[in-house]
């Protein structure tokens, strides 16, 4: 049996990637969400993704994801329900 909440996650980085695809962005979905769900590159910018369908993630988690974001001259980002619309916006998608 599939455990709900990873299905719950996984749904969600889903609907992240094809948000990031729909806006001409490469999305690459990392095997087991390690050490991060997502990296998206386009034109030379790359993001690195967590996406959080819970909403929670903690700190030393953050931090970690953070620095390999800043050692690859990436921008890290967090996803959660909450500030999706703000991804969408600022993606320019519906």
């Amino acid at each position: 049996m599939v455990n709900r909440r990873y299905e719950r996650g996984r749904r969600f980085e889903h609907r992240v990637r094809r948000l990031l695809e729909a806006a001409g962005w490469v999305v690459i979905r990392a095997a087991g969400s390690r050490p991060i769900d997502l990296v998206a590159m386009k034109r030379g910018a790359i993001l690195m993704i967590e996406c959080k369908k819970g909403g929670r993630i903690s700190r030393e988690q953050m931090e970690y994801q953070a620095e390999l974001a800043r050692r690859a001259g990436a921008t890290y980002i967090v996803v959660t329900p909450r500030n999706l619309g703000e991804l969408k916006r600022l993606l320019g998608v519906a």
